[in-house]
């Protein structure tokens, strides 16, 4: 019969339990008795099960690839040279995978994920013409401007924005609490809206993506009807409004332009890649931070919706003459900066 296990031994395998050491293990560690035994990893078990302690271990997982000193090396060029996850195992030539470095990163408390300021990418061409459209319109009054309707669409998601990217800065301070959805993917509502100098147009949910059809009926629907009852200029009666759109697929297709051709709606010439030069896209961002306000979520499309509608309701109107006035302003921004982007750039995270 096996030897009971001593105070002493009762007191070793208690500190080594707290280790969170498997009973094989804690057996291995126990000081040997004065016949040169230990007792087996058995008598733990049996042990453990007699005063209620009953634990699963886990089993060991695979050995770290990255030292503690790596680690600190990782964490120091990553805040420095804002590398992202995939940058740092090229670079640092690391031997394990992008999704090791940012587990790494969230459990540092030297380091916290901010979101990047969003940006869009503008190529030489599309440089080129947004340079072109300013300097031609950059001498137009503002009362021109007061006789184009800005138009876009607009997605709101129901757990508030995702998808952009992020950076890590070293925390300042007390670590900021982290920003939790409350339920995994979530719905979204695209919603369309035009912004004149009169007032603004009633929001108009479109179901499913935007092609081409659907943009029709939008504008035959909603849009038409809408502008044409506004009070515009009378010296121009044929053409009372310019309609401004960008360059979305939907909005440049062949059938979508004979449609204003048809109707006679003339069209702004807009250039692509321009989302700063819009003062509609800064209209959305007001919305946009007036329904998440405060990383405010929605748990249905039907709870969302209403929030979106008296938003741009109530909130949006105030700026609406700000922004006319800004155009002016706007492109002579995109002249002195040679077409390239502006600080007009539209900020949905403020």
């Amino acid at each position: 019969m096996a030897p009971r296990l001593s105070d002493f031994e009762k007191g070793q395998i208690d500190v080594l339990h707290r280790l969170l050491l498997t009973p094989r293990a804690i057996a291995a560690r126990l000081r040997p008795r004065p016949d040169k035994t230990r007792p087996s990893y058995k008598t733990v078990e049996r042990f453990f099960k007699n005063r209620g302690k009953k634990r699963v271990f886990k089993k060991p997982g695979p050995a770290r690839t990255i030292s503690p000193k790596l680690e600190r090396r990782l964490i120091r060029h990553v805040i420095t040279d804002r590398l992202t996850s995939a940058q740092a195992v090229t670079e640092l030539q690391l031997a394990c995978s992008a999704r090791t470095v940012r587990r790494i990163l969230q459990r540092s408390p030297e380091v916290r994920i901010v979101a990047q300021r969003r940006k869009f990418f503008i190529s030489e061409k599309n440089r080129v013409k947004r340079l072109a459209f300013a300097r031609e319109y950059v001498q137009k009054p503002l009362s021109f401007w007061k006789n184009v309707i800005f138009s876009d669409e607009k997605i709101f998601r129901l757990d508030g924005p995702h998808g952009y990217n992020k950076t890590y800065q070293r925390t300042q301070g007390p670590e900021p609490a982290p920003t939790m959805r409350r339920h995994s993917g979530g719905g979204s509502a695209m919603v369309w809206g035009a912004m004149p100098s009169h007032g603004l147009s009633t929001l108009h949910r479109v179901q499913g993506s935007l092609n081409a059809e659907r943009y029709r009926q939008v504008m035959l629907n909603v849009m038409m009807p809408w502008a044409l009852e506004l009070p515009w200029r009378l010296d121009q009666p044929d053409c009372p409004f310019i309609f401004q759109q960008d360059n979305a697929p939907g909005h440049a297709a062949l059938s979508t332009r004979e449609l204003f051709d048809t109707v006679g709606i003339a069209l702004l010439d807009w250039p692509a890649r321009s989302p700063d030069l819009n003062p509609v896209e800064n209209l959305w961002a007001i919305v946009f931070r007036r329904v998440h306000w405060q990383g405010r979520q929605f748990m249905r499309l039907d709870d969302m919706l209403p929030v979106i509608y008296d938003c741009w309701r109530t909130e949006a109107p105030k700026y609406v003459e700000v922004l006319f006035e800004s155009m002016p302003r706007r492109l002579q921004a995109c002249t002195d900066a040679g077409g390239r982007q502006t600080k007009y750039q539209f900020r949905h995270y403020s």
